[in-house]
């Protein structure tokens, strides 16, 4: 997939909110989303939601902790894996169609499409090793929210790269992070909250 920062891309999959990706960071985001250790080290796009969800357009995946949207630690292989259960199914099940859109509806509420709050993904540039067993490749992460965008997805702009050179662009300008700069880390961090 060819992104082109500031540009809109269709995107679904995996989303968290904007407070758990951290450039210049990057161990502290890999821990906090459930990647492998090193897995963004090649460096990654940051893709902002442009528009809220409908409830049809969303399942809840409960949070990183939840690898892969499902219960438990994850497994060894990717067979074991795939028998975890679900998050989606397990609340489905609990409370019920009507009562699954109806915690959609609730939780819409609470979203935003600015600020900390709002939907973002990471892509990283090193993409899923189909031969990494899953309990490496994505580890239990640290509790942010986790959903996933169903097909066919969702208009995302791509608000930012980070380079494995500590750089981050932004339209506009390149951040150099490595630095430690206090000043170009709450710019940035300005940015993403409002593109």
């Amino acid at each position: 997939m060819s992104i082109i920062l500031g540009q809109h891309v269709t995107l679904s999959g995996k989303v968290t909110t904007l407070q758990w990706i951290k450039p210049g960071y990057e161990a502290e985001t890999e821990a906090a989303l459930g990647f492998h250790r090193g897995r963004l080290a090649q460096g990654y796009w940051i893709l902002v939601l442009k528009q809220l969800p409908r409830p049809d357009q969303f399942r809840f995946d409960g949070t990183t902790l939840n690898s892969g949207g499902r219960l438990g630690l994850p497994a060894a292989t990717s067979a074991a894996d795939l028998q975890r259960p679900k998050v989606h199914d397990q609340v489905l099940g609990q409370r019920g169609a009507a009562g699954y859109a109806d915690l959609q509806t609730r939780t819409l509420r609470d979203i935003r499409i600015q600020g900390e709050q709002r939907i973002a993904k990471v892509l990283p540039a090193t993409r899923h090793d189909a031969l990494m067993p899953p309990g490496h490749q994505y580890p239990a992460g640290g509790g942010g929210l986790q959903w996933s965008i169903l097909p066919p997805g969702l208009p995302f702009l791509a608000a930012a790269e980070v380079r494995a050179d500590g750089t981050v662009a932004i339209p506009g300008r390149v951040l150099d992070l490595a630095t430690g700069d206090y000043a170009k880390r709450a710019l940035l961090r300005h940015a993403l909250m409002l593109a």
